[in-house]
């Protein structure tokens, strides 16, 4: 199913990749919508890019799916990249005025809040 889901999910949208990773999990819009709490169509707008899930969503997400947000969101590319550079620098780089944003916004949260976030950020197992 894995393997299955990461030649899949080469697509470029969001919403193709939801899609796909849906499919691969074996699951239905409707049994995607229970598990995260929303309805049948927020799944199928989300997949159709007429909306976004929240935020809050996100965790849930990965959990359902057992897939990689990193992946969901930026596209495999993007995320391998992201691994790489985390294996292959030991300093940070910034790439941009957005990732500096970021850095900044993470450095300002509380420990407990950090965690949180990293949690977040964490493959599906």
């Amino acid at each position: 199913m894995a393997g299955h889901f990461r030649r899949a999910i080469d697509m470029k949208s969001f919403g193709d990749r939801l899609r796909a990773a849906r499919i691969a999990a074996g699951m239905t819009q409707e049994q995607l919508g229970f598990a995260l709490g929303v309805t049948k169509s927020s799944v199928s707008a989300w997949e159709n890019e007429r909306e976004t899930p929240g935020f809050r969503l996100l965790p849930s997400l990965r959990t359902a799916l057992g897939a990689s947000l990193d992946e969901l969101v930026c596209g495999p590319a993007v995320a391998q990249a992201g691994r790489e550079s985390i294996k292959e620098a030991p300093e940070v780089y910034v790439g941009n005025a957005d990732e500096k944003n970021l850095l900044v916004r993470y450095r300002a949260l509380s420990p407990k809040r950090r965690q949180a976030v990293l949690e977040l950020l964490k493959p599906a197992k």
